[in-house]
């Protein structure tokens, strides 16, 4: 029978276990204009899910005195984690944000070391230790990697600050897991056995909350974890824009009014993640760079900056003709997927925020209507 402390801690950590699944299920079900870094952190949440339930198996069944089952799937799984936040990491700081072959040596690395601690029986006691320098070493050199601050971001463009905070939110969360990893080892040590340990019950809660944190930001599409979706479109636009040519005049009209057209008829703007500047110009079956410089000769702004006005048109005529919505709800029907931006783009273009325009046109509604009666 489980003692209180035991029901405690395996209850948090299947809540755990359920969180991470879901937070990996949404990562990997939405699209990305560059997939990788969220197929990496879905994998990482997956590795802290297994750790969970292996975790509350072991503490009500029989495998804590045995590596077989989870009583070894679990610290070998350990073992990777730490190499699973460094490669992710190193593929939101590369430019592209892919993974390369010698980023298999560090998962290899550490199969083979865990491999040697369990087939040499001595060294088996040495396993947790081993889990725990994997840890603080990964810890460092990603440390090492976020040194230069968000300028190693900057292929990110708009997106390089808040991809920084999320880097250093995870950096947090990783330096809490060695902290409370070192406290569970020492209780341990001390003698005191894993299902009376009060800091395995306070690393249960804490990274439940942590969990439970990253699901909410998810569903509520936040900046801190928007940018995985939305940053691959804006290599090919700034490369294309930073060398604008003019074109002949009636081509770029031309080039133009189809774009336009296109846009009315397909409601590109509404697209949950948008549409690219290489997705628009084989749409229209034309160069990237004519349909570029076709926006930039005729309308004045950029590719980009014409899609963010159609939508704030869209949010602006949302605003005013259905009072029913709220203002999330204006924002998500008129295209746009976070707040952050939604409303910078609505300031620039109306010189107020969303609620302030609804107010001021409902104020000059109500004032037309007493004067009409």
């Amino acid at each position: 029978m489980m003692t209180n402390m035991t029901s405690i801690i395996s209850h948090i950590q299947i809540a755990n276990a359920v969180l991470c699944v879901l937070m990996a299920a949404q990562l990997l079900s939405m699209t990305a204009m560059r997939p990788m870094p969220k197929r990496l952190l879905a994998f990482n949440c997956l590795l802290y899910a297994h750790q969970s339930l292996a975790l509350v198996i072991i503490l009500n069944g029989t495998f804590e005195r045995g590596l077989n089952g989870f009583g070894l799937t679990r610290p070998l799984f350990a073992m990777l984690l730490g190499p699973a936040l460094y490669v992710y990491f190193s593929c939101v700081h590369r430019n592209p944000s892919q993974i390369k072959a010698r980023d298999a040596l560090h998962f290899l690395a550490g199969v083979i070391i865990f491999t040697l601690l369990v087939w040499i029986k001595p060294l088996r006691a040495l396993i947790d230790i081993a889990i725990t320098c994997s840890f603080v070493i990964y810890f460092i050199l990603i440390a090492i990697q976020m040194r230069t601050g968000k300028q190693a971001l900057a292929h990110l463009d708009n997106y390089a600050q808040p991809a920084y905070r999320w880097l250093i939110c995870l950096m947090t969360m990783a330096f809490i897991n060695i902290v409370l990893e070192i406290a569970v080892n020492l209780e341990m040590d001390a003698g005191v056995g894993l299902r009376d340990s009060k800091a395995l019950l306070i690393a249960s809660i804490a990274f439940f909350l942590i969990n439970m944190t990253m699901v909410m930001a998810a569903l509520k599409r936040s900046e801190w974890l928007e940018w995985m979706y939305q940053f691959g479109q804006q290599t090919l636009q700034a490369t294309i824009q930073a060398t604008p040519s003019a074109i002949d005049p009636d081509l770029a009209r031309q080039t133009f009014d189809r774009w336009q057209n296109l846009v009315k008829t397909e409601q590109l703007h509404k697209l949950e993640f948008g549409i690219t500047l290489a997705q628009a110009a084989k749409k229209l079956q034309v160069p990237a760079r004519q349909l570029s410089n076709a926006i930039n000769q005729v309308y004045g702004q950029s590719f980009s900056v014409y899609l963010n006005d159609q939508r704030i048109q869209e949010a602006q005529k949302l605003l005013t003709e259905r009072a029913d919505l709220s203002i999330i709800d204006v924002m998500h029907e008129s295209g746009f997927s976070s707040k952050s931006n939604f409303n910078k783009e609505f300031l620039r273009v109306s010189g107020t925020s969303p609620s302030a325009f609804r107010e001021k046109h409902a104020l000059a509604s109500q004032i037309q209507n007493s004067v009409a009666h």
